[in-house]
């Protein structure tokens, strides 16, 4: 016998044993939406590739990166062999990425035993021509920069069960930062967030995501290769670095190491799995002597060999790149300011797991740092954002009591909205009150799994007014190319944390250095008061620890010392660096023009985008330099393919970077820490199903209603 419900009780309950099935199928959709309909998805270390209509993909058999380190540049090589294991021809598409401050300039295409040189072109040009390659049956490779530090390559008309090899060259400066020198090296794509760009004021930027790789795939997908192999690396290096080693380690991978005088040698402790950024650091014998130094080039080192003859009997210019180690100095007291220091938390989805712990931890430290007449605010953000305070506090005990029990309610979930949380940061909570002569500091801790970067920079330089802005790095693959171009533009400076047990030393560091700076106002000239043409133009304040590097140049037959100056202290101070005591180095020109390049591309904005592109490609043409606007093409002459099928070409998964979360429901593509918009969509469907249920009791026609009718007659 059965009970007659009211009509609210009998459609609550059917939502309530139909929500689990209606959550699963609209998160399916969403997700299948996502993917599908993203023209700019991203994969990493693998081609992909359709053959009548059977989507398949081929993993990379090795991947071997050699790295040359002379005092302040290392030269970097990274090979990938792919297999053809297909008896057809196919096009290809693979990504790979690469440091944020690389000046990528070669890259040759290995086929067989020939190999085809890369040729820098613009990129819209690039891309016609490798089109036409492809369609005409020749072999082709194309190399484009999504990011600074995001490339993709793409393969025209590989043959059946053909090898195929892309050596990829690029140069980049050596970082030196709290009495260490190192080089960080990415092997994994982080997946970026996709925000919102129709609530941005500024600029809308090229979207970028990256699903995640089902591990069990890789299984499937190398049966018959050597799946060892698959998704890893090993990397050589050779470090001259003009003083005695003494102390070398990697943080985060196994490492070897055979030293020989001033020069050493590392690799890897075997193959290593593309899920974590390559960390190398070492020390030398340097100490506290050396106050500055000088590397320099004469000439380019792309000569413009159809106008040799012509430019023989010119002045080549000088290249030169001068890094100035600050004195080391002891803070007075009398000196101390007073700070409003703003903490800033990624609370994302992407920051689940290890993430979060770091930075939650990273905060907690930050306090105890914090001084009787420093203030300071805690802002979080994820799907949105909300502060601690309404404005900066003292850092009394009470307040600083309240923001410890704020800290240890945190989670990571939702979606990464940095823009609100920047302006939350550089403007909304900036409080009226405070002290004169104040020093606004903001701390801004995240992976930086963002897609909308250039949007995020034209931001913090429009709202940084008298703030500066230190990104801190989380995780074990952030996105460098946001988090250092942020503190460039925000005049601080970049800590990467890779580990838990890097957070105390690293974040007690930056919080002391940052409590003053130690040179100001800094300035480079010529002995007879010219000024070269140096990069970046505004030379950021130097920190405790932290050099300053300044890329610069200036005609051969105008060669002349130079001086570096600014204030420490309120003291006027200046070094004069002289090239007869410099070093001579490869490849000064190309970081040159790669920094300008990043000057150039900060600078931009609505009113100027056009132009700055311009000057950019015309940058990097001169300087045979892969950049925003610039490709490296490499075609084969001959073609090899006489059907030349036109194939679709489809992009797969990524590794998920090391200490990342993801539910079984989401293995195998991007975790959608995103806003509101699956929420909506449920909703949405449930309000259908109630609509569909009501108009179905009204008839009469729902199973019960039938049973209870019968019964009754």
């Amino acid at each position: 016998m059965f009970v007659k419900l009211p009509l609210w009780l009998y459609l609550v309950s059917v939502c309530y044993f139909s929500f689990p099935y209606l959550s699963l199928a609209s998160q399916d959709a969403y997700l299948n939406r996502t993917i599908t309909n993203e023209a700019d998805e991203i994969t990493q270390g693998l081609i992909s590739y359709q053959i009548n209509s059977q989507h398949k993909q081929m993993f990379a058999l090795d991947t071997q990166v050699e790295m040359t380190v002379s005092g302040l540049v290392n030269r970097v090589t990274v090979k990938q062999i792919f297999n053809n294991v297909e008896d057809s021809w196919i096009h290809a598409k693979y990504i790979f990425p690469l440091p944020e401050n690389s000046a990528v300039d070669g890259m040759n295409l290995l086929i067989g035993d020939r190999v085809i040189e890369g040729v820098i072109k613009p990129k819209q040009q690039a891309k016609q021509q490798f089109e036409q390659a492809k369609q005409q049956g020749k072999q082709a490779s194309l190399v484009s920069q999504q990011r600074t530090n995001v490339f993709t390559t793409q393969l025209a008309n590989i043959g059946p069960l053909q090898q195929v090899t892309v050596e990829i060259t690029y140069l980049q400066t050596i970082s030196y930062q709290d009495g260490l020198f190192s080089l960080r090296f990415p092997l994994v794509v982080v997946p970026r967030y996709r925000p919102d760009f129709q609530r941005s004021t500024f600029s809308e930027t090229k979207e970028l995501i990256s699903p995640m790789l089902d591990p069990l795939n890789v299984q499937r997908n190398t049966e018959g290769q050597n799946a060892s192999a698959s998704h890893k690396v090993s990397i050589h290096i050779d470090i001259d670095g003009g003083f005695d080693i003494t102390k070398l380690s990697s943080p985060f991978h196994d490492i070897q190491q055979h030293q020989n005088g001033r020069k050493t040698n590392v690799s890897l402790q075997g193959k290593v799995p593309l899920d974590r950024d390559f960390v190398l650091q070492w020390q030398t014998s340097v100490g506290d002597e050396v106050a500055a130094t000088v590397f320099f080039q004469t000439g380019k080192t792309y000569q413009d060999k159809a106008n040799a003859d012509v430019n023989l009997d010119q002045p080549k210019d000088i290249y030169a790149m001068a890094m100035l180690f600050p004195p080391t100095l002891t803070s007075k007291a009398q000196q101390q300011i007073s700070r409003e220091l703003i903490l800033v938390i990624d609370t994302s989805g992407s920051m689940a797991g290890e993430s979060i712990i770091q930075a939650k931890q990273a905060l907690n430290i930050a306090l105890t740092a914090l001084k009787p007449n420093d203030s300071f605010n805690i802002i979080e953000f994820n799907s949105s954002v909300s502060a601690l305070f309404s404005d900066a506090k003292p850092a009394n005990s009470v307040y600083l009591q309240e923001a410890k029990r704020f800290i240890g309610s945190l989670n990571a979930d939702g979606g990464t909205e940095m823009a609100p949380a920047l302006d939350r940061a550089l403007t909304s909570s900036i409080n009226a009150n405070a002290k004169a002569g104040s020093l606004r500091q903001v701390i801004f801790m995240t992976d930086g799994a963002v897609s909308n970067e250039a949007q995020l920079f034209e931001q913090i330089s429009y709202q940084l007014q008298d703030s500066r802005l230190f990104t801190v790095g989380i995780g074990s693959a952030p996105n460098s190319h946001f988090m250092t171009r942020a503190a460039r533009v925000g005049r601080g400076t970049f800590t990467y944390i890779g580990k838990s047990e890097e957070v105390e030393q690293k974040i007690s560091q930056l919080l002391t250095k940052i409590s003053q700076p130690i040179l100001t106002d800094v300035e480079l000239y010529n002995l007879d008061g010219s000024v070269p043409d140096y990069w970046p133009a505004q030379i950021d304040d130097v920190y405790q620890s932290d050099p300053a590097t300044v890329s610069f140049k200036m005609p051969a037959d105008q060669l002349q010392p130079v001086i570096i100056s600014g204030h420490i202290n309120g003291q006027y101070w200046q070094q004069q660096l002289d090239f007869n005591q410099g070093r001579a180095a490869v490849g000064i020109d190309l970081l040159w023009a790669n920094t300008q390049i990043t000057a150039l591309e900060l600078s931009q904005s609505h009113a100027n985008r056009q132009k700055v592109a311009k000057q950019v490609e015309a940058l990097a043409m001169l300087y045979h330099l892969v950049s925003s606007q610039t490709s490296l093409l490499a075609v084969d002459v001959t073609p090899v393919n006489p059907h030349h099928p036109d194939k679709s070409e489809h992009q797969l998964a990524t590794l998920l970077p090391a200490g990342w979360q993801a539910s079984a429901s989401q293995q195998g593509v991007l975790p959608q820490t995103a806003t509101a918009s699956r929420l909506w969509l449920l909703i949405g469907m449930s309000l259908l199903a109630l609509t569909l249920l009501y108009g179905l009791w009204l008839k009469g026609l729902l199973p019960a209603q039938r049973l209870i009718l019968n019964s009754a007659e």
